[in-house]
């Protein structure tokens, strides 16, 4: 029984640090591609897929403020899969995953944001063995023994 618990925790700690992987490498390849909304806002304005109320916000939020939206945008994915590849803010970095593959969605941009999005909710529903082979988790077990001393 014990090594069926140890399997599912590094099962889904394996699936935590592959999500991380991929949005690591989204937000790395946005960097280098010097990323630039201002060409994606007119697109999601005159998309018909898109919300209407997002459209609104794309014009009067995004539009305005492209400058930092273009720092955000792949610096948010960089960090999200940073935090989840080693596990330090597991939870707050699955939250804003899940948080820009709305996003995504919404503004229409079908690549691998499902994917990400419906991973995202996985963990979210089995967060204790997802960060279990984590930094966070050594760190815990490295002051509980201190403390037990």
């Amino acid at each position: 029984m014990q090594v069926i618990k140890q399997g599912y925790k590094l099962l889904f700690s394996i699936i935590r640090v592959g999500l991380g992987i991929s949005w690591f490498q989204e937000g790395w390849f946005k960097i280098q591609a010097h990323f630039d909304i201002s060409g994606l806002v007119p697109s999601v304005i005159g998309n018909t897929d898109s919300p209407e109320w997002y459209k609104v916000f794309m014009e009067n939020v995004v539009a305005p403020n492209t400058a930092l939206f273009n720092i955000l945008i792949p610096w948010g994915e960089l960090l999200v899969g940073l935090g989840l590849i080693v596990g330090i803010l597991t939870l707050p970095a699955l939250i804003a995953g899940i948080f820009m593959g709305i996003n995504y969605w919404l503004a229409d941009m079908i690549y691998i944001y499902p994917l990400q999005l419906a991973v995202g909710f996985l963990l979210i529903l089995c967060i204790k063995p997802a960060r279990y082979f984590s930094l966070t988790n050594l760190y815990l077990v490295l002051r509980a023994r201190q403390t037990n001393k």
